[in-house]
């Protein structure tokens, strides 16, 4: 049992020294540090030995096992705190078990569940895991709302050299950009899934032993439940990992008819840090920020540079149409540009476009304005993401676009998102139609 807490209060924190027994389990919620100071615990897959610590995020808990009879100080902030849990509270046994099982297996494993489901502390066990038996990992984290090793809005891939307790502990190697918040949200899926396929294809070439693919909490909807399926049929696991044992419900009957997949349905924790929507947004502008640090403005010719993902710039330019569309709206227009179902068309910021006087259905309207505090993402020649900007302006009378980034080196194109920025680096929702 654990004995002897010593508790000191000081300012805003308290600061605890604990003696417990080997094998017995503490719950620790962030914000809290734990210092060991002799014996061994350990979080996660991770070991802490006599002189090692640890920092657990406000947003973050754990079960911590003790290996071996153990001193710890811990300092907690508001709203932290350490604890025996009751038992089958924290199923951390059954994780380790079940883990070491799929790391054993190998190969790819997917892994779903909703929201708050712990998906990625179990992505961060296996990877651990992976490493103590001394496998080539990789992860790749999905979760383009709350990516953790790249902004939101994008996914990315990291090939793990070392144990780590949060996976913003490291950076991505590899990025895709989305440019959305949710797989369900324009074309954001097919962007999802065909990004995913090709990092996990780069896993496999650079022989990546375990591949894990940690997904985003879109779960339970029809249309979520059809595109985690069509994940798996793409990718074709050996492991599929559902966090939450209610949640299997929704995939068990379909899953467990092909042979060649193993489906685990994982129980949580029953008491777990959540974080509202608040919470997932200034993790989100946390995360902004690490990219736009010592952010510079760079400019650029508009025919000297790629726009991907542009209404306006991938379309069929039609300066005659511009021409005609002038004199029919008697409005002064920048750029026209034409498909098969829609005409594009640039306006001054000036020109309200609820008078504008036409009967046509098939027309578009954007405006320099619109794009401004818009995400990117920075191509190179290979049409590889190299970095991350805010577009700051666009200006069709000096013909050219304005940038917020901190990347240095040659771009080739931007990809624009719908993302809005604030100045805050707080994002500011979705735009609901091409903004450029």
């Amino acid at each position: 049992m654990v004995i002897n807490i010593q508790n000191q209060k000081i300012a805003d924190v308290v600061q605890t020294r604990i003696s417990v027994d080997r094998g017995k389990l503490l719950r620790v919620v962030g914000p809290i540090k734990v210092h060991v100071v002799n014996g061994r615990i350990r979080i996660l897959g991770l070991e802490l030995e006599a002189g090692k610590e640890i920092w657990i995020s406000r947003y973050r808990s754990y079960a911590l096992k003790v290996l071996e009879p153990s001193i710890i100080n811990v300092v907690i902030g508001e709203g932290g705190s350490i604890e025996e849990p009751l038992p089958d509270e924290e199923p951390i046994e059954i994780w380790e078990s079940i883990g070491r099982e799929v790391v054993e297996r190998g190969g790819k494993v997917v892994i779903l569940g909703p929201i708050e489901s712990c998906k990625t502390s179990f992505a961060t066990l296996l990877s651990n895991l992976a490493i103590e038996k001394g496998l080539k990992v990789t992860i790749i984290d999905a979760d383009i709302g709350q990516c953790d090793l790249a902004p939101p809005s994008f996914i990315a891939m990291k090939f793990m050299d070392r144990k780590v307790l949060w996976l913003r502990e490291v950076d991505g190697e590899v990025m895709r950009f989305i440019g959305f918040l949710s797989p369900s949200q324009g074309i954001a899926m097919s962007k999802l899934l065909s990004s995913i396929l090709e990092l996990v294809k780069i896993a496999d070439e650079k022989g990546s032993q375990l591949t894990i693919v940690n997904t985003d909490g879109w779960f339970g909807d029809i249309v979520a439940i059809q595109y985690k399926l069509q994940l798996i049929k793409n990718l074709k696991p050996n492991n599929i990992v559902i966090m939450g044992i209610e949640s299997c419900n929704y995939l068990a009957d379909v899953l467990t008819k092909f042979p060649s997949i193993k489906m685990y349905c994982i129980p949580i924790p029953k008491i777990v840090r959540k974080r509202d929507k608040e919470d997932r947004k200034y993790l989100r502008k946390v995360n902004y920020v690490q990219y736009f640090q010592k952010v510079k403005r760079r400019c650029f010719k508009l025919n000297e540079i790629a726009l991907i993902n542009s209404c306006l710039f991938n379309g069929v330019q039609d300066p005659q149409l511009r021409n005609e569309l002038q004199k029919e709206l008697g409005i002064p227009i920048f750029m026209v540009s034409r498909y098969n179902d829609k005409i594009v068309i640039a306006i001054p910021d000036e020109i309200k476009i609820e008078k504008l006087s036409m009967d046509r259905n098939n027309l578009y309207i954007v405006r320099p304005s619109d794009a401004k505090r818009i995400l990117v993402a920075i191509l190179n020649d290979l049409f590889e993401e190299v970095g991350i900007g805010v577009i700051d302006d666009v200006n069709f009378m000096e013909q050219k676009i304005c940038i917020l980034t901190e990347y240095e080196g040659e771009i080739r194109g931007l990809d624009i998102g719908r993302i809005i920025i604030g100045e805050d680096w707080i994002d500011k929702g979705i735009a609901s139609r091409c903004v450029l």
